[in-house]
């Protein structure tokens, strides 16, 4: 057998394309707002810039790891449990610990044609196999979302609101994908474009995170807030669901 003279990395990590985010160029634009990204072209709050500046002597210094602070705001706005929030450095990260923890070589993610391109890049960096949910007009198609559940699949990710798209499935619809899964199988939904709904059937997860095991809702602090830059993500599930 032939020696090996180098660090190999795991099978399948050199055959994943990195993400890429919207365009971020434009004829005679030096720095265009990237509307795909939903970059705010107003900005953040005055108020963020202000507390950013306030706190520049103190960058030296470690952040709570327990984002103790802001999980504490969080569930005052929302009227939730602060202990059930996990923070983590952008959705992104929050998405990938997600993947990493309950999926693995031989098992399956599922998600949306259209949905979030980071879900397959997550799954093939854990060593799952990513599966393509075929959508219907542009939107999650439920039916095909659960005729496509099999004992591998360990994770559906759904993006709810979507983006690029625009489309959303109801409370109901969502209701019933989750009613679909067999118990053991985690339903993330990602909530970053929550707060651009305005609908009466629309609910961003909460209704089920807060009281089912196997669901996970995720939000952000880059799209509402215009925060991107900050790698701001929380996420909300079931005391009893490990997380990282």
């Amino acid at each position: 057998m032939a020696s090996i003279e180098q660090p190999v990395p795991q099978p399948g990590i050199l055959g994943i394309a990195p993400y890429v985010g919207g365009e971020a160029k434009a004829p005679g634009f030096a720095r265009p707002i990237r509307l795909a990204s939903n970059e705010s072209a107003l900005g953040p709050s005055p108020k963020v810039i202000a507390a950013y500046h306030a706190l520049a002597d103190e960058i030296f210094r470690y952040p709570d790891g327990h984002s103790t602070a802001l999980r504490e705001a969080l569930g005052k706005l929302h009227g939730i449990d602060p202990a059930r929030i996990v923070c983590g450095g952008g959705s992104d990260d929050v998405i990938n610990l997600l993947t990493s923890a309950y999926a693995g070589p031989g098992d399956e993610v599922l998600y949306g044609r259209h949905g979030f391109s980071l879900y397959p890049i997550a799954a093939r960096t854990a060593g799952a196999t990513p599966v393509e949910v075929p959508e219907k007009n542009l939107t999650f198609d439920v039916e095909a979302a659960l005729a496509r559940v099999t004992p591998k699949t360990r994770v559906v990710f759904i993006a709810n609101p979507n983006n690029p798209t625009g489309t959303f499935i109801p409370r109901d619809e969502m209701k019933r994908l989750h009613a679909g899964l067999p118990k053991a199988v985690l339903l993330v939904i990602d909530a970053a474009y929550a707060e651009f709904v305005m609908r009466n059937d629309y609910e961003p997860g909460l209704e089920l995170a807060t009281r089912e095991p196997n669901v996970v809702m995720t939000r952000t602090f880059s799209k509402i807030y215009a925060l991107g830059g900050m790698r701001i993500g929380w996420a909300y599930a079931a005391p009893r669901l490990p997380m990282c």
